[in-house]
């Protein structure tokens, strides 16, 4: 990448530029139990393996499988190949999954640089066309960080009302609750040292202008911004995008800086592994160092707190660029360990075993 940078920020698939075209891609023994011991001994449960994938219960019968749906986010693309290697918003995730057997998988493309309820009136007709293309009655949808914005929008009965097309929601380092990076982007905050401000406006800006390669046309990217900060998603976005009934809603957060994710990360369907910590890429260091100081678990960008929506499932070691696999990031981190291509198959796993 030409500047070293990715503007894949607020995904649902930073974590797609000049993309705004609305097209999208095809890839499309057991054993007896132990015997009871003659006094009661205190229960332990075991510890699951990383994104060890286990049933649960749903709200109602599904009839799955149902095609997935990738769902980039802020200033997303799919492939850009005018640069020195080729870069991909979800690196090799959609040829992975298809090794795997899963044959219908999509990859959507929104404006880069537009508001959530914009971005899921132009995916709408992207949906509808999978499903005219597969014959399934309904699709699941995963968004990284934005994404899972305009996933909820397009699933909410005063969104795009889609609920009964839609048999899940799943979202990765989504800003459910805003970010306080964007609100001192924004200069909703104050009395803190100029360095600190300026350091962290740098890194978010850098982040949505340089990218990939120069944005020429940003025309809502204002208001793009500013409904990623904390009061306009508790007094606007949230109350209003009510969940669709039906709708099966999960989430997974991530972490950074050498975070070990104690307290915020503990209550996830999948236990917490402190021992697993990430270093962040340079240009998401100012901005994680910012939300670890005001006492945030986060990837760089989104806080853990905020990535919680539905069930939630568990936090990752990666900062919100290598949860989808940017930089060109290829197998496990030699840090964490974590690899982007085994947690989506997590994640897939996770939807077939509940029968979506």
């Amino acid at each position: 990448m030409a500047s070293g940078r990715a503007s894949l920020w607020f995904v649902a698939a930073l974590p797609l530029l000049g993309c705004g075209s609305g097209a999208f891609t095809t890839g499309s023994n057991e054993t007896p139990p132990p015997p009871k011991p003659s006094s009661p001994a205190p229960k332990v449960a075991p510890k699951p393996e990383p994104h060890h994938v286990a049933p649960r219960p749903v709200s109602k019968p599904a009839t799955g499988p149902f095609p997935l749906v990738l769902m980039h986010g802020m200033g997303g693309f799919n492939e850009l190949e005018n640069l020195p290697f080729t870069v991909s918003y979800f690196n090799g995730i959609q040829a992975d999954l298809e090794a795997q057997g899963e044959k219908q998988v999509f990859v959507t493309l929104a404006p880069p640089f537009d508001t959530s309820e914009n971005r899921a009136a132009a995916l709408k007709p992207q949906i509808e066309s999978i499903l005219a293309k597969t014959g399934a009655a309904k699709v699941n949808l995963i968004g990284h960080s934005q994404g899972g914005l305009d996933a909820r929008v397009l699933a909410s009965p005063a969104g795009l009302d889609m609920g009964d097309l839609i048999a899940s929601v799943t979202t990765v380092a989504t800003p459910h609750r805003g970010t306080p990076v964007a609100d001192l982007a924004f200069g909703l905050v104050s009395g803190l040292p100029g360095p600190t401000v300026s350091a962290v406006t740098d890194g978010f800006l850098q982040l949505l202008e340089d990218g990939v390669y120069p944005v020429k046309s940003k025309p809502n990217l204002f208001a793009q911004g500013n409904e990623m900060t904390t009061s306009y998603m508790a007094t606007t976005f949230n109350p209003k995008y009510d969940d669709a009934p039906g709708v099966v809603y999960a989430s997974y957060a991530g972490r950074t800086n050498l975070e070990t994710g104690s307290g915020d990360c503990d209550d996830g369907e999948y236990a917490n592994e402190p021992q697993s910590v990430d270093v962040p890429q340079a240009f998401l260091a100012a901005t994680a160092d910012y939300l670890q100081a005001q006492g945030m678990n986060n990837d760089g960008l989104v806080p853990v707190s905020s990535a919680k929506w539905g069930t939630f499932m568990e936090c990752v070691p990666a900062d919100h660029l290598k949860e989808v696999g940017m930089l060109d990031q290829n197998g496990a981190d030699p840090i964490s360990g974590f690899d982007h291509l085994l947690f989506f198959r997590s994640v897939v796993a996770r939807l077939r075993a509940e029968g979506l």
